[in-house]
């Protein structure tokens, strides 16, 4: 269940400068796209619950990377308790190494939109199995 008492203030960063302090849906904004930008278990400052595994993905078949992303994308977001749903509406392949997904995730908030690119191999090498 969603603590809506939880604290949401971070930091209004513009154009990488720390311009004020954000709360609520702006705050949130910023804090579904650090999740998806941060690996998980990378930085000892974050739980085991924090970031994504993408990573995961890397050297794997797109055919496998398209199943797997929708599911790593809800299971990150949803470690966060203000997070009470997410939706991923289009994964398409961009080029021969990244995935493009889009979709939205409801919060305590408000709704926000998601948007990650996802790599999954090196400019130089081709599809691989899993």
């Amino acid at each position: 269940m969603a603590n809506t008492e939880r604290p949401s203030f971070t930091y209004h960063v513009k154009n990488g400068r720390i311009m004020t302090m954000t709360d609520g849906h702006k705050a949130m904004v910023q804090a579904v796209d650090k999740i998806l930008r941060t690996e998980r278990f990378v930085y000892p400052v974050y739980d085991d619950q924090y970031g994504n595994d993408f990573f995961e993905l890397f050297g794997k078949s797109f055919d496998y990377a398209e199943v797997e992303v929708e599911r790593m994308i809800k299971e990150c977001l949803l470690a966060d308790d203000r997070i009470t749903n997410v939706a991923v509406d289009v994964i398409k392949q961009v080029d021969s190494t990244t995935l493009y997904v889009h979709g939205s995730c409801e919060t305590i908030f408000g709704p926000i939109p998601i948007e990650s690119e996802v790599r999954v191999h090196d400019a130089g090498t081709t599809g691989s199995t899993n």
